[in-house]
């Protein structure tokens, strides 16, 4: 581990073999597909926040994560993993639980905590997998045009 970390515990930045290039390349759905089913059920909870009757276990919108969950992780589980791309696996593996453990929850209703939690424990674990190899941007809010007012 000490080869891929500085004295901060940051990934080194160095160059791509090709054996983590294929993965990354194979990854990359994965991961944009785990990120659009956190944004899927954030959007639902938005909606259940602001009382909205529609926003419940049978929207479609929260069949669609589901779907798209289960591709995604299959894709994450049958992955080969190259040694230099281990951690960044690992943080997916560990998205990809943490939002079926919030689709569960939702599944029984969409009441804040229960879905929130893990989905933000699933939104980190991708922040965390987009710091560890290059090609996974997260979007970054706050560096957008209204990013300031939020």
């Amino acid at each position: 581990m000490d080869r891929y970390f500085g004295k901060h515990s940051e990934p080194l930045r160095a160059p791509v073999d090709d054996e983590t290039a294929a993965y990354i390349v194979e990854a990359r759905r994965q991961f944009e597909d785990l990120r659009q089913v956190s944004a899927q059920l954030a959007g639902l909870m938005v909606l259940a926040a602001a009382g909205s009757g529609c926003a419940g276990p049978h929207h479609p919108m929260l069949t669609s994560a589901r779907r798209l969950h289960g591709e995604a992780s299959d894709g994450v589980e049958r992955a080969r993993v190259p040694e230099r791309a281990r951690r960044h696996h690992w943080y997916l593996l560990a998205a990809a639980k943490a939002l079926e453990d919030a689709l569960e929850a939702a599944q029984s209703g969409l009441a804040i905590d229960p879905v929130l939690i893990p989905l933000r424990a699933a939104y980190g674990e991708l922040q965390r997998a987009s710091n560890e190899l290059p090609g996974f941007p997260m979007i970054a809010f706050e560096q957008g045009c209204c990013g300031n007012k939020l």
